[in-house]
Parts: C-alpha cells; structure tokens; sequence
C-alpha cells in the first residue's frame, strides 16, 4: 500500500462523543483542572491528525483484534465492519499519554473512531 502525502481526517460520531465525555469526566474530577486538562487532550488531537495525515499507518495495529475474551471479538468484529463499510480497511490505535486513539485508515482517508483512557477497558462505538 503507498501512503499518501495528505490524507483525508474524518471523526466519525461515536470519537465525538467520546471527546465529549472525556470533558465531562474531567470537569467531574477536578473542575479547576478540567479546562488546562482538556486544552492539552485538545493540542495532542490536533498534533495526531497531522501525523495522520502524512502517515495515516502512523498507529500501532489495534491490540483488541487478537482478543479472546467475548466482548474484545465481539468490539473487534464491530469495529472491523464499521470501518470496512467506509472503506477504511485498517484499524489502528495511536497512544496519546494517557488516552488511546482508535482509528481506521486506507490509501487516502483516516477515520477517528474512538478515545479511551488508557485504564478503560473497551472503546465505545455506539
């Protein structure tokens, strides 16, 4: 696969919500911190979507596609076809100390999936 010099960037609904919720739980940690905190998050989600865009492969494979446990296939086979359907093939997770970017990426598109803090346990895609 040739990677291309400028790729597309889309975040998909269930990476809005997910930065959503991270601003709600941060403000339900520490509300005096939460605004310093998420202007950080912020800067590193700006700072990925340039790596991305000149090397969408950039990520490390997604960790959950070798699961065994029930929920991880079951989150891998969703995952794996919400991407496939928009013709986004490769799942990929990019660690932003300390939350985990779940994206899919083909020859010319990237497609933010997900945000997770690295203690969560699974990525919402609903």
């Amino acid at each position: 696969m040739t990677l291309p010099a400028n790729a597309r960037i889309q975040a998909a609904q269930s990476f809005v919500r997910s930065v959503r919720t991270v601003l709600e739980f941060l403000h339900r940690q520490d509300g005096v911190s939460a605004v310093r905190r998420y202007a950080v998050l912020l800067a590193q989600l700006n700072e990925a979507r340039e790596l991305l865009r000149g090397n969408p492969a950039a990520g490390r494979p997604a960790r959950f596609l070798q699961a065994h446990s029930v929920q991880g296939r079951v989150l891998a086979e969703r995952a794996a076809a919400f991407a496939a359907a928009h013709g986004v093939p490769h799942l990929r997770e990019l660690v932003l100390k300390p939350y985990v970017l779940l994206y899919a990426h083909g020859d010319d598109l990237v497609l933010l999936l997900a945000l997770k803090h690295e203690r969560q346990l699974v990525f919402d895609l609903a």
